[in-house]
């Protein structure tokens, strides 16, 4: 029996995938930093830059999710275990799910504190709401949402690269250079 090896995502994907795999440690370690770091100042220098990178990783997610819903993307080995195969899209659509909730939670929290919404080039990013004197419900459900958010998606990675990695180790036939790399692919 031939197994089908699987294909490589189209070049916008891989790139935006990429991309995205470097700025979203930064972006947790940034805002861990802008959180716990004792001097005062450096946290409150960090945290407009948090927000910005945040507002960033949205534009970007909103991009690679509209670009993978229209680019065609070729199915991957379908030798794979059941319960594997059923989990992949699972942990894939939590991804996409916390990385696009976690700029939109971080935002309300922004508005609630009532700080410079200023990106680059002195656009405004609008406030999208206003935010109760009375009530900071909504504040802390942002809270909780972004910072477990934060840490939900970072055990998701972890699986999602941990995977990764195993599945080339087993099979040793080059599956992340392949599907998601650059360059020449060789042939099986």
């Amino acid at each position: 029996m031939k197994v089908r090896t699987p294909g490589r995502y189209p070049f916008e994907l891989r790139l935006l995938h990429w991309l995205l795999a470097l700025l979203l440690p930064a972006q947790v370690m940034l805002g861990f930093a802008a959180e716990h770091w004792t001097p005062r100042v450096i946290s409150d220098a960090l945290f407009p830059f948090h927000f910005k990178l945040g507002v960033l990783i949205l534009c970007l997610m909103i991009l690679r999710l509209g670009l993978r819903l229209r680019l065609p993307v070729t199915a991957d080995d379908s030798d794979a275990p059941r319960w594997h195969r059923r989990i992949r899209p699972c942990v894939h659509a939590l991804i996409y799910l916390l990385v696009l909730a976690l700029p939109i939670s971080g935002h309300v929290i922004w508005v609630w504190m009532g700080a410079d919404r200023t990106l680059i080039g002195g656009l405004q990013l609008p406030a999208f709401f206003v935010p109760s004197d009375d009530d900071e419900t909504g504040r802390a459900l942002a809270w909780y949402v972004h910072v477990y958010g934060a840490w939900t998606l970072s055990a998701l990675v972890s699986l999602h690269v941990a995977a990764a990695v195993f599945r080339q180790w087993r099979r040793k036939d080059g599956y992340i250079a392949r599907r998601m790399g650059f360059g020449r692919v060789r042939s099986a």
